[in-house]
């Protein structure tokens, strides 16, 4: 290595070097013009040729070559397979989905003596489509999380279940580009439906269970089978009985392209939709204002998005607490009204100069009235919260059948709510004929816009936020009808106060729900389909008052469980009533059915009696705050005065990797089934199998928006490559470990091995932290670290040449066996609940005990690995933090170079010295725990600075700390690194031997008990 630097400095200094070393001075001129233009590390080879000056380059070539004493290795020896590709990874998971362990492990764990239970309530997926993306996000989460729970040994209880009814199932098992599903009976509609429902059903669970689900799939609840619909109907009653459910008259969103009511969750907001807004001016009486000419008109300026609505008005509505602005258009003879802050807009929709004449409190345009343009009927000036300032002109036109706060203001002033639009969004009475069969959607606005003709100011497309059908994805109105309601009044507090005492993950996630429930007015549980569970009520035929008793519900109920809801429909209302033939003709059965919200929502009833109607945890994705959490909870708050549930954990969207919404017609779409299995052309489309998609979603859950695609799983199919790879090592080098007999004590542990065991402790522990705070993207960052850095690069890299070349019984080889036999139980137990089926095939190949007579076959019955207090040892953590220092220093300075090539020699300040020979007791080791740690060939520690400096060498100094329980003392040492004095060791391939035709002494002596045994 001096040789390099004088190469680098002076020609000639380097000259004298190589004259020195007998290197012809032809040759070595070259050699130093070579130097110039290469790095240090080619620049060993030089050295490593002058100190091999009696040994040709070509019998070094040989020695590496040589495979002569590879018999007398200790390598790794496994049948763990280690490919992954062209479907290898696939074939094995099924193959271990079809073992009995697997497929049993739920009835086993249900089965056995343990205090703890768990209860994870599975938030039924809608039956209506085959398997996505967003279904494994869902599943697997939950499946991480009991098979976490089986392995601290709680009795997991999981009854997969399906939604089963509603309109968007209706659609699909019926319709037809015919049009003769438009005449098919509701029970035809329900049989098709039926088949549907458990067609896709059926489907969707042999995915969930390829995808390595564990649950009671012997058990699974649907809603529709009897004896859940019947348990619908108590709830159903028990709500009813207590006040808080009702039928009345009230505005509702109604889908015009489902013709059926839709709660607040059935809804998703567009923010790209179009509406024609248009501004109208109504005429108004001229008794409240002063100073205007006989032939001044005043007009009240109005703006809607929906002039649909303009035919149904009742009344304007102001704000007494806003100013208004009368001003003239002197060219029309017109007066204007609105809002004082909307004078400048006006003036732009006018084209005109407008005058001010007067500015007015709101609260004197009391007693106002208008005429209507389209049916010259004199109409109110009506005060109302709803109008905000800055909002609009600052008057707001009210269709009470048409709106929420529209209702409420007729309600209170006694206008009409009647509503004359039917379930299709058309004009059946109540307007001119001119608008009769309008339909909304279609031809209404315009129908409506001509009709208003010069009361029209301008019309103008409005981009806003407005409320689609889920299902349909069409636009909805707000139309009054006669529905069933639950009263939110009484139960929003009692929600509210119930969620107190609920743990939300995430945290911030509580206040979506609090909002949620807060700005929800009521809720229309009645649906004007047929695919779906009845509410149970009948009406009077004189008075259209329903009948809802006891009696009734109970004789329903016994009718359900024994046919089925279908019973509703094609019994006689005599057979269906517990009355006298006489009095049951007095009635028909209603033809509406419950909301799916209500479907799914009481499913703690019929799913969790075991556990007195509360689950653990409801998992589910953020958008059940409106959907399943909500409704969950009110029914059972309405029912039993609390939660049905003691925590809410809740994940993403599933998107392309760009973060784009996966979408059928841009082809973004990720399919599950090809990505575990692969496509048609499996070089575009390998198969991953189930393990990659799994660590995917752990790694992934806790972002809102959870990406994948090509990249992201080419990536993680490494990473799961690594975790092979890295076992498939420890188990292939426990081949010959027993542990009953071969297992080494703590306390008679390598340093490095007591150290690499504090670093699997503090692994283990913060993995089970992560895991109990369902945290599962933290135990795929520990894992990452772990594999990556600590065990790949360090701790496998560094032991090789002990566990290879000692002998086999060695206690340091057993030592380090120890050690990666617990690595391999812990690690493997805490990556189980993510890659289960990597899990159970590593489990199979793991060392058994000859004495051991525990027929164990899955490592889920062995429980969560807990490691031993005593690897908890901080001190041996500290031990090495100084060496790591000086071992840093060293490695860069070595740059590419193999540090094997080298010699080192430490020396140091007393007390670094005395924690040095406790690593090292020789002068100089080949073998010592510092030589490990340093790889080189050989380490001495050094009582005194070396008097000599040998000529191809360099002096490495610094500062390092010793730590103590309580302080920290700075250090100081020095290392000379020399290269290798030895030759290499054909066996081991170090620098340790004394010639080039044997091997170094530990080899010898290893070699030598393999042959007296």
């Amino acid at each position: 290595m001096l040789f390099f630097l004088c190469a680098e400095l002076q020609h000639d200094s380097a000259l004298e070097f190589v004259n020195t070393r007998l290197v012809p001075e032809n040759k070595a001129r070259k050699m130093i013009e070579n130097l110039k233009r290469i790095s240090v590390t080619t620049n060993k080879t030089l050295c490593r040729y002058l100190r091999f000056k009696n040994t040709s380059s070509k019998d070094e070539t040989t020695l590496l070559k040589s495979k002569r004493y590879s018999k007398t290795l200790n390598l790794p020896q496994t049948t763990f397979p280690l490919t992954m590709k062209n479907g290898a990874s696939v074939q094995r998971e099924l193959q271990i989905q079809k073992t009995s362990a697997f497929q049993n492990l739920y009835q086993w764990q249900r089965k056995q003596n343990w205090d703890q239970e768990f209860v994870l309530h599975d938030g039924p997926p809608y039956a209506n489509g085959k398997p996505h993306v967003g279904h494994m996000v869902n599943k697997v989460l939950k499946d991480i999380t009991n098979r976490y729970k089986v392995l601290k040994k709680h009795k997991v209880h999981y009854r997969p279940g399906w939604d089963c009814h509603g309109m968007p199932i209706e659609l699909k098992a019926i319709t037809d580009q015919s049009g003769k599903h438009l005449q098919l009976s509701p029970l035809e509609i329900r049989t098709k439906a039926k088949i549907f429902a458990e067609k896709t059903l059926a489907e969707q669970k042999k995915s969930f269970q390829e995808w390595g689900i564990m649950g009671d799939w012997k058990n699974v609840y649907k809603t529709l089978t009897p004896d859940y619909e019947a348990k619908q109907l108590d709830v159903f009653f028990e709500i009813y009985k207590k006040g808080d459910i009702y039928r009345d008259y009230m505005p509702v969103f109604w889908s015009t392209s489902s013709q059926s009511a839709l709660a607040e969750a059935e809804l998703e907001y567009n923010a790209n939709h179009v509406s024609k807004s248009v501004y109208v001016k109504f005429p108004c009486t001229k008794t409240h204002f002063s100073n205007l000419s006989n032939s001044d008109q005043v007009y009240a300026i109005i703006w809607t998005t929906t002039p649909w609505t303009l035919p149904f008005n009742q009344a304007v509505c102001y704000s007494p607490k806003i100013k208004y602005s009368l001003l003239r258009n002197q060219k029309r003879s017109e007066v204007y009204l609105c809002e004082e802050k909307f004078v400048e807009k006006l003036k732009e929709l006018v084209n005109d100069d407008l005058d001010l004449l007067s500015t007015l409190e709101g609260s004197q345009l009391e007693g106002l009235n208008y005429v209507h343009p389209l049916n010259n009927n004199k109409m109110p000036f009506l005060p109302s919260s709803h109008v905000l300032e800055g909002k609009g002109t600052g008057l707001v036109h009210i269709a009470p059948a048409h709106g929420h706060d529209d209702f409420f203001v007729a309600l209170q002033h006694n206008l009409s709510r009647e509503c004359h639009v039917n379930e299709k969004g058309t004009f059946v009475s109540g307007v001119d004929e001119n608008l009769i069969g309008k339909t909304v959607g279609l031809d209404a606005n315009d129908a409506v816009i001509t009709a208003l003709g010069q009361h029209v100011i301008k019309t103008e497309n409005y981009l806003h936020s407005y409320p689609y059908d889920w299902r349909t994805k069409q636009p909805i109105i707000i139309r009054a009808s006669k529905q069933w309601f639950i009263d939110l009044k009484r139960l929003k507090p009692l929600a509210l106060q119930s969620l107190s005492g609920v743990k939300i993950i995430p945290q911030q996630s509580e206040r979506g729900m609090v909002i949620e429930l807060n700005t929800r007015p009521y809720w229309c549980i009645s649906r004007q389909r047929a695919w779906g569970v009845p509410i149970p009520v009948f009406y009077h035929k004189a008075t259209d008052e329903p009948l809802i008793t006891s009696e009734t519900i109970e004789h329903l109920k016994n009718l359900v469980l024994k046919h089925g809801t279908d019973c509703w429909w094609n019994l006689p209302e005599e057979e269906l009533l517990p009355l006298s033939k006489d009095k049951a003709k007095d009635y028909v059965k209603g033809s509406d059915i419950l909301d799916i919200w209500f479907d799914s929502g009481v499913s703690w009833a019929s799913v969790l009696q075991e556990s007195n109607g509360k689950a653990d945890v409801y998992l589910e994705g953020i958008d059940q705050f409106k959907g399943w959490f909500q409704t969950s909870l009110l029914t059972s708050v309405a029912v039993r005065g609390e939660a049905p549930y003691r925590q809410i954990i809740t994940h993403g969207f599933t998107t392309d990797e760009e973060g784009k919404k996966m979408s059928k017609s841009v082809g973004n779409v990720v399919d599950p089934e090809e990505v575990i299995f692969g496509g048609k052309d499996k070089k575009k489309n390998p198969s991953y199998g189930v393990d990659v998609l799994r660590w995917w979603v752990a790694h992934s859950h806790h972002h809102l928006h959870i990406m994948v695609g090509t990249t992201l799983l080419e990536k993680f199919q490494e990473d799961v490559f690594k975790v092979r790879k890295c076992m498939r090592h420890l188990v292939g080098n426990l081949f010959d470990f027993d542990p009953a007999k071969d297992m080494v004590e703590y306390n008679k542990m390598n340093p490095i091995d007591q150290y690499f065991l504090y670093v699997l402790y503090t692994t283990i522990t913060q993995m089970e932290e992560a895991y109990e705070s369902f945290s599962y993207h933290k135990v795929i960052q520990l894992l990452e670290k772990f594999f990556y850095s600590d065990l790949s690069s360090f701790y496998i890299n560094i032991t090789h040449d002990r566990c290879y070349c000692n002998a086999a019984a060695d206690h340091a080889r057993r030592s380090c066996q120890t050690v990666q036999y617990h690595v391999v139980n812990l690690i493997t137990a805490g990556f189980a609940p993510i890659i289960p089926h990597l899990a159970e095939e590593i489990f199979r190949h793991l060392p058994k005990s000859h004495s051991d007579t525990d027929s164990t076959d899955s490592i889920f019955k062995l429980g969560w690995c807990k490691p031993l207090p005593a690897w908890n040892n901080v001190k041996a953590f500290n031990k090495l933090l100084p060496v790591f220092d000086m071992r840093r220093v060293v490695m860069d300075k070595f740059a590419l170079e193999s540090p094997v090539e080298f010699d080192i020699h430490i020396y140091s300040s007393p007390r670094l010295h005395d924690l040095l020979r406790e690593l090292q007791p020789e002068l100089t080791s080949s073998t010592s725990s510092l030589c490990e740690l340093f790889q080189t060939s050989q380490v001495s520690v050094l009582d005194s600075p070396p008097i000599i400096i040998p000529e191809d060498s360099f002096i490495l100094e610094g500062r390092t700390h010793l730590l103590t329980e309580s302080s920290s003392v700075e250090v100081d040492y020095k290392i000379l690194v020399t290269s290798a004095q030895l030759h290499m060791c054909e066996r081991c391939r170090r620098y340790t031997a004394k010639s080039t035709t044997v091997t170094c002494d530990r080899c010898l002596n290893a070699m030598a008990n393999d042959w007296a045994t």
